[in-house]
């Protein structure tokens, strides 16, 4: 750049923004094109004649994955994560404290069965069904919005598998130490509403998450899915790129069941 500058070539210069975060990409552009015009005034002035004899700069963006700059791409699969958030971990949080409420948990307590099969058959119909509602999203994403799947097809499914394994398993965690179906649908909301919205990347991209908030997004499963989400739909990405992403899930659905499982135990005994 600077040898083109001084036999005067018309250097060029590159810049590449991430067009899956589209509000962030606009901000960054920004600076982008207010350096590059501060940059061209100072050497003018500093050159003689230079602000007579200065070219006009010309700026051309260019953006990395989403190249028409539609902030649909980016949006679509984040209200996947947040639907994903919600409703499958508020369906089974319901399961195990209504049992408590009518007092037929008690037949847990006489039955046959250990706690853990009482817990996966409590989920599994839930899994079922937060997966299906999972695939009407994705038909929808792809029909209505026009966000196709620019990536691996496979491992979006396989990734939105395991979200929903995970957050039912926050469901029967939360389930299992609150007295009320209410208290279980407000301790749920609550526990979801702000990692889900904050600190997944959904707003914010998840590489700017510092300190406590760095934590907080990596503590919960909508995080790992929504990378999973955007390199699928938006970044074209592969299988192999999303190997920690799905043993992270993965650990997230096995804790919540084994907490609840520690729990629902200690209170039979």
């Amino acid at each position: 750049f600077g040898r083109d500058l001084l036999l005067s070539r018309q250097p060029e210069i590159a810049f590449f923004l991430d067009g899956a975060a589209p509000f962030r990409a606009e901000t960054a552009r920004g600076y982008v094109q207010g350096t590059l015009q501060a940059y061209m005034e100072q050497s003018a002035r500093q050159t003689p004649g230079g602000l007579q004899q200065v070219s006009p700069v010309r700026i051309e963006p260019r953006f990395r994955y989403n190249q028409e700059f539609r902030s649909v791409f980016s949006i679509v699969p984040g209200s996947i994560m947040l639907i994903l958030a919600f409703i499958p971990s508020m369906l089974a949080a319901l399961s195990v404290v209504r049992e408590r409420e009518i007092g037929s948990i008690s037949n847990l307590y006489c039955s046959p069965a250990t706690v853990g099969e009482f817990l996966v058959g409590k989920q599994l119909p839930y899994v079922a069904i937060s997966f299906m509602s999972f695939l009407v999203l994705v038909a929808l994403a792809i029909v209505q919005f026009g966000v196709g799947i620019k990536g691996s097809a496979p491992a979006l499914l396989l990734a939105g598998l395991l979200y929903v394994f995970a957050m039912t398993g926050l469901g029967l965690f939360v389930s299992s130490f609150v007295k009320t179906q209410v208290a279980a649908l407000i301790g749920t909301a609550v526990l979801c509403s702000v990692p889900a919205l904050q600190f997944s990347g959904f707003l914010y991209p998840a590489a700017t998450l510092e300190g406590a908030a760095y934590f907080v997004g990596h503590g919960f499963p909508a995080l790992w899915f929504q990378n999973v989400g955007l390199g699928a739909f938006t970044k074209g990405r592969g299988v192999d790129a999303f190997f920690a992403e799905f043993g992270v899930l993965f650990a997230f659905g096995v804790g919540f069941l084994l907490a609840a499982r520690l729990i629902l135990h200690k209170q039979e005994v």
